[in-house]
């Protein structure tokens, strides 16, 4: 059964059950607006514990082993010897009882006939390969003699920090560790967990992965005695405390992960921050739950607050889904996301507003409360009249008025008014608001000076750098809204969520990223100062470091100008660059003959750069590049907006190239660069800016077309207004392609590019439904003929050869001429 925590609302006496200090209980009765339930306070902090021994794990379990004897009996041996048990030998039984696998129709080596784990193989390796976050694979053992054993896994990741963990009958085991780093085809690296407790006899080995892992085999070995020792479940004590002076915030505390007693990093995102009248600022954020699937396992709320902006308070967990099912009877296992908190001052009461599936369509928007800022929170229920939306705002003006915001499911920005006399209750409806530039979701109402600034996240998604943050100011809290702007560029991680407070008469911005975990689903609460204009604006939010030496180079279309990679942008991890703590947390300058550069840059880390552009023009970008090993990628940002897809690496390990990138668009100003690596070990030397050109042989991105060099009807439409400054074409990014949309009959667009001449033929990367038709021509000759597109959706893209042509060495145009609907990603002249 699971433990549930109770205390009756009035005693006298701290008590510490579960691994938590819970304070003496004050009077939580209410002054007015709702009844008080009778009866104790139930808190469900053990949510996943089943219950169930390992000897009903084993009674239950329906998994065969795949080696086996006649009588059924595995033959995966386990003994006083080191024994390897391959990876591709997983039980027999299927999906959901012996492995749960999500790409099984990759791999393609005929092993077994179980076909729904991938099995693939890399030279001679026999490996499980394209594995993702929260897959699992079972193994029966015979074990014949009881001990204390270790476990080495021999893997790879490629992905950056992707961990891993055992069970043994149904029972954490060892502990959680990460995957060796390298080319996904290397195999001679291992990790080690120990103290395995086996005893003689069968027991079922559960493997389970965070990420993405090449998987070749584990190799069991006796190290010591059984003494029959187990994991028990993680329990904290709170409050607890930790000192931060730079981004991002609480990730040295700890945390229990999902379903499962081992403890990882504390991931939290969503932050609303507050000011309460005890002087200190508290933050409510939500918890992104290890190992993650999207944001579906977020189940829980933490607290946190500050005297001095550097030293935190953690108060603990205040509310989780078990919870709220256990006071209300609603509500499903996870799906709480960002949440908000209000001080009532006439019923000093603490509101803490939150959004909860209460099946698996509909999201409603609960209230709980509390005479402590940080503790002990009662769910009173739900606001009825809000439509199926997340993220509340709740925005208390000087008059003492409450007003509710609520946003996402593709529902734009709703507000209204709650009733003074009753803060769970709405005063009237709810209203969609107007007056926003492509709203996404993550509203939250701000005063300053009697304007109302309500921010929100944009549009922008992963493959477009991620979620801008904008804002939109009113003279009413329910507007109309005047768009203004962007101030907080994307960090890299696809959703963002903030919020703006001053204390102590500063102004901050609270916000996460990903940058900690290098994965979307992990997030970390971050903040910076932020300020305004004379006109009261919001200046936009520098969080990318300052130029080293606090000098920018300067950048024109007139001349070459390098920046040498070793001089990246002040400001340290997380703000100038990104370096996974596994591997240190400093950047490693290296010198070979006498020249500088950054070494091991590896998936998941960046580097930025500040500078200053004289012109504003579309520049040639070359960087001098080597990798350590095969699989290198990265990708360019200016001020956190892609503006490359991923750059491959091809050429030879330990070598340097110069790899080239045109056109990349900058406005005139100060402004920053942004090098992600994508995957690889990669040494930089230097970054070249200049005048540049398309160069053929090679490929042109159909949303680089000229400036100007195009007719197009439907150019309002498309998703990445921010690719480029002219906004005539749809733009468009969606799975991971940057592409043209919204096509019509008769439209067409023009690339300039340069050659030293031959024969090419061009392959034009494109999708249609069905029924595309595109030409080409050269040079503004007349189009050559016809070519159609049908790949069965807009999202599933091939090649088609547009034409075969000979070209002179020197400058050239091409126009591709729309016949009939489709979308466009690129050209390559081959």
């Amino acid at each position: 059964m699971r433990n549930k925590l109770l205390f009756a609302l009035k005693c006298s006496l701290p008590l510490f059950i579960g691994g938590m200090v819970l304070n003496s209980c004050k009077d939580d009765s209410p002054v007015s607006g709702f009844k008080e339930e009778e009866g104790e306070y139930v808190y469900d902090y053990d949510r996943y514990e089943d219950g169930m021994s390992a000897e009903e794990f084993l009674a239950n379990y329906q998994g065969i082993p795949f080696k086996k004897d006649q009588e059924g009996n595995s033959l995966l041996i386990i003994s006083g010897e080191p024994a390897t048990v391959e990876a591709e030998d997983f039980d027999d039984g299927g999906e959901g009882v012996s492995f749960h696998f999500q790409n099984a129709g990759y791999g393609g080596y005929d092993y077994r006939e179980e076909k729904g784990v991938a099995v693939s193989k890399s030279g001679d390796v026999v490996n499980i390969g394209n594995v993702s976050s929260d897959d699992w694979l079972c193994y029966t053992l015979q074990v014949t003699e009881a001990g204390a054993y270790s476990i080495d896994t021999y893997c790879v990741t490629a992905n950056g920090k992707i961990s891993f963990y055992f069970e043994i009958d149904g029972r954490a085991a060892g502990q959680i560790v990460e995957a060796p780093e390298d080319d996904w085809n290397v195999f001679t690296h291992s990790v080690k967990v120990t103290d395995v407790q086996l005893s003689e006899g069968k027991h079922v080995l559960k493997w389970f992965t965070t990420g993405g892992i090449n998987l070749d085999k584990f190799v069991i070995t006796r190290t010591g005695e059984y003494t029959g020792e187990q994991i028990g479940n993680s329990l904290f004590t709170y409050p607890r405390y930790g000192t931060y002076e730079h981004n991002p915030l609480f990730v040295d505390f700890k945390s229990e992960m999902y379903n499962t007693p081992f403890v990882g990093t504390l991931y939290t995102a969503d932050p609303s921050a507050h000011v309460w009248d005890d002087g200190r600022l508290y933050v409510y954020a939500s918890h992104d739950m290890e190992p993650p699937v999207g944001c579906d396992r977020m189940d829980r709320y933490h607290v946190f607050s500050t005297t001095d902006m550097k030293n935190w308070t953690d108060h603990g967990e205040i509310m989780n889904s078990a919870t709220v099912k256990a006071q209300t009877g609603l509500g499903i296992d996870g799906f709480m996301w960002a949440p908000d908190c209000v001080y009532n001052k006439e019923e000093q009461l603490y509101y803490l507003y939150f959004p909860h599936m209460i099946d698996e369509a509909t999201w409603r928007i609960f209230v709980a409360t509390s005479r402590e800022p940080a503790a002990k929170f009662r769910v009173k229920g739900v606001i009825e009249g809000i439509p199926s939306t997340i993220d509340p705002c709740v925005f208390v003006d000087d008059d003492g008025q409450p007003y509710i915001y609520t946003s996402g499911a593709g529902q734009g920005c709703w507000g209204g008014k709650l009733r003074k006399d009753d803060w769970t209750t709405l005063d009237g409806t709810m209203t969609p608001l107007k007056g926003f530039t492509d709203f996404h979701e993550a509203p939250w109402m701000h005063k300053y000076k009697g304007k109302y600034y309500l921010s929100h996240s944009d549009n922008h998604a992963s493959t477009q750098g991620g979620n801008q943050m904008q804002y939109s100011v009113s003279d009413n809290p329910l507007g109309p809204f005047t768009p203004c702007g962007v101030y907080m560029y994307p960090q890299g991680e696809e959703t963002a969520h903030g919020s703006i407070v001053e204390y102590n008469g500063k102004w901050y911005s609270f916000y996460h990223t990903s940058n900690h975990s290098g994965r979307g689903g992990l997030r970390s609460v971050c903040v910076d100062p932020i300020e305004y204009d004379l006109k009261g604006n919001l200046k936009v939010v520098k969080n990318w470091g300052r130029p080293y030496g606090n000098r920018a180079v300067e950048i024109g279309l007139n001349k070459q100008s390098i920046i040498q990679a070793e001089n990246y942008n002040m400001g340290g991890q997380h703000t100038a660059y990104y370096k996974n703590p596994k591997t240190g947390t400093r950047m490693d300058v290296k010198t070979e003959n006498g020249i500088g550069f950054l070494s091991s840059m590896k998936g998941g880390e960046w580097v930025r750069y500040t500078f200053n552009v004289s012109e504003a023009g579309r520049y040639g970008i070359t960087f001098r590049v080597r990798q350590k090993r095969n699989g290198g990628k990265f990708r360019v940002a200016v001020n956190g907006v892609y503006k490359t897809n991923d750059i491959v690496l091809n050429g030879g390990v330990n070598t340097w190239i110069e790899s080239y990138v045109y056109p990349v668009e900058l406005q005139e100003g100060e402004q920053y660069i942004d090098i992600r690596i994508k995957s690889g070990d990669l040494d930089i030397d230097w970054i070249r800016f200049g005048e540049g050109a398309s160069l053929i042989p090679g490929i042109i991105q159909a949303e680089d077309y000229d400036d100007g060099g195009y007719s197009f009807k439907q150019g309002e439409f498309g998703n990445f207004k921010s690719y480029r400054k002219d906004k005539g074409v749809a733009i468009s990014a969606s799975d991971g392609v940057v592409h043209i949309s919204n096509t019509s009959v008769g439209d067409w667009l023009q690339y300039t590019f340069t050659t030293q001449g031959g024969a090419f033929e061009i392959r034009v990367r494109a999708s249609a439904e069905r029924d595309g038709i595109f030409s080409l021509s050269f040079d503004d000759g007349k189009p050559l003929s016809n070519v159609a597109v049908s790949t069965g959706d807009w999202t599933t893209y091939q090649e088609f050869i547009g034409a075969k042509v000979n070209l002179t060495p020197g400058k050239h145009t091409m126009k591709i001429h729309i016949v009939n609907p489709l979308n466009l990603d690129s050209f390559e002249f081959r």
